[in-house]
């Protein structure tokens, strides 16, 4: 079955007992349209040509080619926004973690299951997705995989600063989608992909594009050719994303260019045993990891704690609320000192006066960022920029 006219929900299928897949199609082709296949590697091939078409994927544990937690984890890779429940004889052996975390699986069900069961289960997912689209408007991880597949993005540079003589220290890589950025935020694009798989597709993307740009910020920046890129902590915890990080620093590194990574505080939680052993394992290799808009949560404090990290950037509301709110400003100063015990580096970004920078500068913050010293430039405009400068000065 090649295609599928949408009418009903698109339920795609794979289990190798052809006896239940007869009795699924004979008994709920009514209420949803199902496409079965006895064998993974065809429903994948299935998948890809018919992903934006598919409103849930099925899948059984035990298959004699492929087993349905390496179905589930393609199919998550292909179509990331696609809801995947996963059927088995035997949930006490089934690793959970694995296929949550790794296939993304939404619910598992117990074999063997009722038609009944299987309705009322596909109908609870998709009333709920249903319920979801109605009440956000937001973007979401399609329309970000749609973008990439387009390869609508780019990256831009802003300019990072030490506090102490406002000299030039590095940049931080900033991902830019032109077309989503007309309706959204970059901010909210990106928060809207962070927990999905769409988010290791797109930085891994944007990882390849700085190793083919690595000698041209070397050329530019020189000696200060450090660069700071976002990750999330879904990324951090994907095993295979995690070893990705590690060869995209060395790569970086031989070609003269310094990396350190930055994760929102919103996404941090202190008792994620997970995350800390990851971040743990990066501090080993010398790696670092910064906490990013520290101090806009509840886990600020906790996560210092947890000695894994190479230091914080303050949150630009926070570095804001030096110049009105006695507390923050209090704040702000407390933690620099903090930091300065524990060794960490301390930056801020949000940077929008001279006033703000000068107070900074007092409490001992050690980096600075912002639209006052530097507003976000695409590659070749500051290289276009570098050029004219060096043509002036000669």
């Amino acid at each position: 079955m090649d295609q599928v006219e949408k009418q009903r929900p698109v339920i795609l299928m794979v289990d190798d007992d052809e006896k239940l897949l007869a009795a699924v199609r004979r008994t709920l082709s009514g209420c949803f349209e199902f496409v079965t296949h006895t064998d993974g590697q065809a429903a994948l091939d299935w998948l890809a040509e018919n992903r934006d078409r598919t409103d849930l994927i099925i899948s059984d544990l035990v298959m004699p080619a492929l087993d349905g937690i390496s179905f589930l984890k393609q199919s998550a890779r292909m179509a990331p926004s696609i809801h995947r429940v996963l059927l088995s004889g035997n949930v006490s052996s089934l690793s959970l973690r694995e296929a949550i975390n790794q296939a993304m699986v939404t619910r598992v069900l117990a074999k063997p299951v009722s038609v009944a069961a299987l309705k009322e289960a596909i109908e609870r997912i998709l009333n709920a997705e249903a319920a979801v689209k109605k009440t956000v408007a937001g973007p979401s991880a399609v329309m970000v995989n749609n973008a990439i597949d387009r390869a609508d993005f780019h990256t831009v540079l802003q300019p990072r600063f030490r506090a102490s003589d406002l000299g030039l220290c590095g940049a931080e890589v900033l991902c830019r989608m032109p077309t989503l950025e007309k309706e959204f935020g970059i901010d909210e694009i990106i928060e809207s992909c962070q927990d999905n798989p769409v988010i290791n597709r797109l930085g891994s993307q944007l990882m390849a594009l700085m190793v083919d740009q690595a000698p041209r910020y070397s050329a530019l920046l020189g000696d200060e050719a450090n660069l700071a890129v976002n990750l999330s902590a879904f990324s951090l915890k994907t095993p295979q994303f995690f070893e990705l990080i590690i060869r995209f620093y060395e790569k970086m590194r031989m070609r003269g260019v310094k990396v350190s990574f930055e994760i929102p505080e919103r996404q941090l939680v202190p008792n994620d045993l997970e995350m800390l052993a990851n971040a743990a394992r990066l501090r080993e290799r010398a790696i670092p990891l910064v906490i990013d808009d520290f101090g806009s949560g509840n886990n600020s404090l906790d996560l210092l704690r947890q000695e894994v990290f190479a230091g914080i950037k303050l949150d630009r509301d926070l570095v804001r609320g030096t110049m009105t709110d006695f507390l923050d400003d209090a704040f702000v100063e407390w933690i620099a000192k903090v930091c300065s015990k524990l060794g960490l580096s301390v930056s801020a970004k949000g940077i929008e006066s001279a006033k703000v920078a000068e107070k900074l500068q007092v409490y001992g913050i050690t980096e600075l960022q912002g639209f006052h010293l530097g507003a976000p430039i695409p590659l070749e405009q500051w290289e276009e920029t570098a050029g004219m400068s060096l043509l002036a000065s000669g």
